[in-house]
């Protein structure tokens, strides 16, 4: 099977702007979904769903992929450093929308009013990985994670500080992936930095707090890209 996602002989998406460089169509991307988040902030979206998700993912990158919002038609991989070059187990496309409305299911019967505010950052934290666990399309999960986040927590009178997630993302999206393991799934590290990103308060040893996890040192960490995952 071949991966209907980008250009052939390659693994470059295919884009809008028909870049077929991975580097050029990095920073176009990467523009283009910055001005997008400055929009959404603007212009924020009411959750009333996990679903919401497609939205978000077409506001950001509508601009850049004629798929932006919709589900991805085939299963992918990514090699993770932090999981010894393997991948987390994402959801078979086929069962994407089914998923979510697990999640959602599980939301709707947690009791929001009643729990402290530790309860509700522990529940945030299962909420977000499980979605980001989906990974409902071939490319963006993790930016429309973090505006997912965002907009969810503001329901529970929380505030996200984007920017420190922002000076953190290494952190925080390894974070997601050892949150994303399903048994194995070790959410102390996404409990941390959501809840001094919540907190508001200067974190004391900022720098050196996030520059590792779980013993790997994020400064060797690289972005990889997704795959076709071969059945």
């Amino acid at each position: 099977m071949k991966d209907p996602y980008v250009y052939e002989g390659t693994n470059v998406l295919i884009n809008l702007a028909n870049i077929k460089e991975q580097d050029k169509l990095d920073n176009f991307e990467t523009t283009l979904s910055r001005v997008a988040i400055v929009e959404l902030l603007k212009n924020p979206i009411d959750i009333t769903s996990t679903k919401d998700i497609f939205e978000i993912h077409k506001r950001l990158f509508k601009e850049v992929y004629s798929w932006a919002g919709k589900p991805r038609t085939i299963n992918i991989y990514k090699t993770e450093q932090v999981l010894g070059g393997l991948s987390v187990n994402y959801s078979d496309h086929n069962q994407i929308m089914k998923d979510l409305s697990k999640i959602q299911n599980d939301i709707d019967s947690f009791d929001w009013v009643n729990s402290n505010k530790k309860e509700i950052i522990s529940k945030i934290v299962r909420v977000i990985s499980n979605v980001w666990q989906v990974h409902a399309f071939r490319e963006g999960n993790t930016r429309t994670i973090c505006l997912y986040l965002y907009f969810f927590i503001k329901k529970y009178n929380l505030k996200l500080n984007v920017d420190f997630i922002g000076e953190h993302s290494k952190f925080f999206r390894n974070a997601l992936v050892l949150a994303s393991i399903g048994e194995y799934s070790e959410y102390e590290h996404l409990e941390m930095i959501l809840s001094d990103a919540i907190s508001l308060k200067k974190v004391t040893n900022g720098e050196s707090k996030y520059q590792t996890i779980k013993d790997y040192n994020l400064e060797k960490y690289e972005y990889n890209y997704h795959h076709l995952k071969k059945e």
